[in-house]
């Protein structure tokens, strides 16, 4: 059966996401419809596309994955499509598809074509139903090809400041998300090209964290940094909010550490602790 998943950053208390539900089911009734989540932090794109990736390749090959977190909706911003070892995707190109297509192997774009696929009937302010909804439900049913949607493209719009920045002694990082256990998940992904080994992480407060763990369950006081199951760095608690015990939140810069060059900057810290 067809296979089309929903990630947005609209929240269960208001109808958004059931209008949306209803638009795709509207164009393709026999589809399944699965959801991702709906509680992306509103207009968060870092978030949005951690979640995509960490959530995407457990699908089976061919899902279409719907992504509307839309800050710029209304504008001229443009709709990306993409292939990425196997998964689908169609979001807004504004950086909803970093994470995913910087890990990807396979992977193509194209620019959709707005001009061509512009429904009689568009609202400025909601775009996932009205617009990007059917087209996902389109692709997933079959009846839009990927290429047919416009131009292809080099690559979508990737988020500049996720990007690694540093050199063998340490890469600065961004917290892009806190999820509900209190984790504070970094931008730092574990690829198959690039898999570090970390030795402490640098908090904006000057305190470095040092305990460097392959389990919860292993973390030996409050705070240990680990590679979590999407591959990327995180500080995690055990039993308790790593992000609340830290004083982290998105959007803070952090500096990881690592491995065979990180003695070079610890004295110029706070003293190491294991938190």
């Amino acid at each position: 059966m067809a296979l089309l998943t929903l990630l947005t950053d609209f929240g269960t208390a208001d109808g958004y996401a059931g209008a949306l539900i209803g638009a795709v089911l509207r164009a393709a009734p026999q589809l399944r419809v699965e959801t991702i989540t709906h509680g992306v932090p509103p207009g968060d794109i870092g978030a949005g596309s951690y979640w995509l990736a960490a959530s995407a390749p457990a699908f089976p090959d061919g899902t279409v994955h719907c992504v509307v977190v839309d800050p710029g909706v209304g504008t001229d911003r443009p709709l990306v499509a993409c292939e990425i070892d196997g998964q689908l995707v169609l979001a807004p190109d504004n950086g909803l598809l970093h994470f995913l297509w910087q890990r990807g192997r396979q992977r193509r774009a194209v620019r959709v074509d707005l001009a061509r696929y512009r429904p009689p009937v568009l609202s400025p302010t909601f775009h996932g139903r009205d617009l990007i909804g059917p087209l996902a439900a389109r692709m997933a049913q079959g009846a839009l090809k990927l290429e047919a949607l416009g131009p292809r493209l080099h690559s979508p719009q990737l988020i500049p400041e996720f990007l690694p920045e540093g050199d063998e002694t340490g890469t600065g990082a961004r917290v892009v998300a806190v999820d509900r256990f209190g984790n504070v998940i970094t931008a730092v992904a574990r690829t198959p090209w690039y898999a570090p080994v970390p030795a402490a992480v640098l908090l904006p407060s000057g305190r470095l964290v040092s305990q460097v763990v392959t389990t919860y369950a292993e973390i030996d006081g409050d705070v240990g940094i680990l590679w979590n199951s999407a591959g990327h760095l995180e500080l995690a608690g055990r039993g308790s909010s790593a992000a609340d015990g830290l004083g982290v939140k998105p959007g803070d810069h952090l500096r990881v550490l690592w491995e065979g060059g990180a003695g070079e900057l610890a004295p110029q810290t706070a003293e190491a602790s294991s938190l």
